[in-house]
């Protein structure tokens, strides 16, 4: 045997088990440290709370009585099998008109068909990108023409509360998209318009001629009532807790609390009771505030001219916070201080306080003249607002009105009247002497 030459090594089976081995334990270590973590069956985000609390038969629904008869009627009378029909249902956000219609068209065998404004881009035959509109044109023939056999219903019903925004704008578009249904179509169809602030949705796209025309129906649904929002509450509780449990505590406490501050709106009540159900370690607890003011042109103009001064020992403070009511008119800081110019005057007694007031005012309105930076027209909102309720110490009291400032527009359209007037005067003036000048008509009579 040469020193090169050695005897062969039996130690690869144990090595072979070995590796086996160690896998195994890997294995169970990785297994064992992602059972760490219990398995919750009630595990869920915001969306399964949600979907879990949604109604699922007509007494549970949040709108009254006689909507829902209305809807019901229009359903089983309106609706005929293979000719078009088309329902708006307009109403305030959160008022419950999507999971009316969901739950009544189920319960009378319609099954839900809904258009969701897609996202990615689909190109055409000729390879170019598909608009909206076309796409939501070749769904409602599609969805009229063809049904599906995924299901076992024997009607169907269209569902469209997301409308392409090519229609906002081009809203002729949409009028003949509806001839065409009128024409083609072969299933009814239920528009959900959601009125409220600015938009005019309603007026817009079904303006009262064209409901006239096409024979739409129309459903106003108004805002959830207390009694409703309390009832709709009550049912939802359980849910949550057994649902959600693991993550929230709804108690009676919070859900007076949401009732208190509820504007109609049952899916914004929802979401701040989930969201303050939610559990937090107690030292992160903070206490449910109401829904935050709303302050108005006037009453801020009236908090500024009649300031109110609340007295602790020798110290004093405002009873309004001037950051506040700056916050609040930050985007219309010009109007406010037009406001105020036109009616501080009202509440203040002496000559030198009224004198100091128009001083601030007066380089107030000469700083808020530089456009060039936009955040100087919030600087000097809030020293003019500061300056005033400083200044006035004991307002006038009595009952004030807030007046409107003088329409600068109307009086830059007088000065170009007046100067038209004084031109043709030097041409006319221009005649021989021995004509006779006719008297000048009253200006006032020449703007009109």
């Amino acid at each position: 045997m040469s020193s090169f030459d050695c005897e062969p090594i039996k130690k690869t089976p144990k090595n072979k088990r070995n590796i086996s081995q160690a896998l195994e334990t890997s294995d169970l270590q990785i297994s064992s440290a992602y059972d760490i973590i219990p398995k919750r069956k009630n595990t869920g985000g915001l969306s399964r709370l949600l979907e879990a609390c949604e109604p699922r038969i007509p007494p549970e629904l949040a709108i009254s009585k006689q909507k829902r008869q209305e809807i019901l009627d229009w359903l089983q009378y309106k609706v005929k099998k293979g000719r078009p029909a088309v329902l708006v249902l307009a109403g305030p956000s959160g008022c419950g008109k999507t999971a009316a219609i969901r739950v009544l068209a189920k319960e009378n065998g319609f099954h839900i068909t809904e258009w969701i404004t897609p996202i990615d881009q689909i190109m055409d035959e000729n390879n170019r990108v598909m608009r909206q509109g076309d796409r939501f044109e070749e769904f409602l023939i599609r969805a009229t023409r063809y049904s599906s056999v995924l299901h076992n219903y024997s009607s169907r019903l269209l569902l469209v509360k997301d409308f392409p925004n090519v229609f906002y704008t081009d809203k002729e578009s949409f009028f003949s998209l509806l001839e065409k249904y009128f024409e083609m179509g072969r299933e009814p169809i239920v528009f959900i318009c959601s009125e409220g602030g600015h938009s005019k949705l309603l007026q817009v796209l079904f303006p009262p001629n064209i409901r006239e025309k096409f024979g739409i129906d129309l459903i106003n649904v108004n805002s959830v009532t207390q009694a409703a929002m309390k009832n709709a509450l009550k049912r939802v509780v359980g849910i949550l807790n057994s649902v959600g449990g693991h993550m929230l505590h709804v108690s009676q406490h919070k859900v007076d609390e949401i009732l208190s501050n509820s504007i109609g709106d049952i899916r914004n009540v929802l979401l701040n009771l989930i969201f303050i159900s939610l559990k937090v370690p107690e030292e992160q607890k903070h206490k449910c505030n109401i829904r935050e003011e709303t302050l108005g042109l006037l009453h801020g103009i009236g908090r500024v001219i009649n300031p109110k001064r609340i007295q602790t020992e020798d110290k004093w403070k405002f009873a309004h916070d001037p950051d506040e009511i700056t916050a609040f008119f930050q985007s219309q800081a010009t109007v406010f201080l037009n406001f105020l110019q036109e009616n501080y005057l009202n509440t203040i007694k002496e000559i030198e306080k009224a004198d100091a007031c128009a001083n601030i005012l007066s380089l107030a309105d000469v700083l808020n003249s530089e456009w060039r930076d936009p955040n100087l027209a919030k600087i000097t909102l809030s020293y003019c607002i500061r300056g005033v309720m400083v200044t006035n110490e004991k307002p006038v009291s009595g009952w004030n009105p807030v007046r409107k400032p003088p329409n600068d527009r109307i009086v830059v359209q007088r000065c170009q009247a007046i100067a038209e007037v004084k031109w043709y005067e030097s041409i006319i003036n221009l005649k021989p002497k021995n004509t006779i000048e006719m008297p000048i008509t009253d200006i006032e009579e020449i703007i009109e």
